[in-house]
């Protein structure tokens, strides 16, 4: 694998398996998916226009995360109503605008097609997430496991709750040149629900997740170029194996136990 591919696929595996700490904390992991989806029109839209698809990504779920988080307080409907109707929404305008050449590399993405001003522009903001998540981990972890909190705490926590969506937004719009948004979601969820199953606290199942993100992208990727698959789907596909072998881990240690 060219060094440099392996930079930028390990930079943005980190930052998602990094975030999807909190998406699997909060519940959201179907959510997360679902969100992953959402980016599709714009995706589409950039390749009409030739711009970069990540643009065109990011906006769309900006838009949709920023709109939901502000619906939501507004008028106290569901979160999940809410992404369920974007997703319906965002998947039928895509699915009118996406060409047909790009169907393929929008929907499981297409690392191949990475050039080296991408690859830069990935380790750059990947590395960026990666600080911004370490600096407000304590931040979004206060604002998962807090219940019961004070009008001035309730004010920071909505703050560190649009940071934490806006951060995601972002992950999920540079996952997507390489998973695709059909899969990206399952990117963000797999690495961590893995972990969770052999790790013993916040921290370490945090670690595990990072470093399961990283082994599970990089490997899906070396597999791709090794049998000419789609990347997204070997990436995928080994996530589940490792989850299967968390499973087995965990049966294996409540039996000793």
């Amino acid at each position: 694998m060219d060094p440099n591919l392996f930079i930028v696929s390990a930079v943005i595996a980190g930052a998602a398996s990094f975030l999807g700490v909190f998406v699997i904390l909060r519940r959201l992991a179907l959510v997360s998916d679902v969100l992953s989806h959402v980016a599709l029109p714009g995706v589409a839209l950039a390749l009409l226009l030739h711009i970069d698809p990540f643009i065109g990504a990011f906006t769309a779920l900006a838009l949709v995360t920023v709109g939901i988080f502000l619906i939501e307080r507004r008028f106290a409907i569901s979160i999940d109503a809410l992404v369920g109707v974007a997703f319906t929404v965002a998947l039928a305008i895509g699915m009118i605008l996406l060409p047909d050449e790009h169907a393929v590399e929008a929907l499981f993405g297409d690392i191949a097609h990475i050039g080296k001003s991408d690859m830069l522009f990935g380790v750059i903001l990947g590395a960026l997430l990666i600080v911004v998540t370490f600096v407000l981990f304590k931040r979004f972890a206060h604002a998962t496991f807090s219940k019961e909190l004070s009008r001035d705490e309730a004010s920071s926590d909505k703050k560190a709750e649009l940071l934490f969506l806006i951060a995601l937004a972002l992950a999920i719009a540079l996952g997507i040149k390489v998973v695709g948004t059909l899969l990206m979601g399952a990117m963000l969820i797999l690495p961590v629900v893995a972990a969770k199953n052999i790790a013993w606290s916040l921290k370490s199942m945090t670690a595990f997740a990072v470093v399961l993100g990283v082994i599970e992208m990089v490997g899906g990727i070396s597999v791709a170029q090794t049998y000419d698959v789609v990347p997204g789907a070997a990436i995928i596909l080994i996530g589940g194996g490792v989850f299967a072998a968390s499973l087995l881990f965990r049966a294996f240690g409540n039996q000793n136990t």
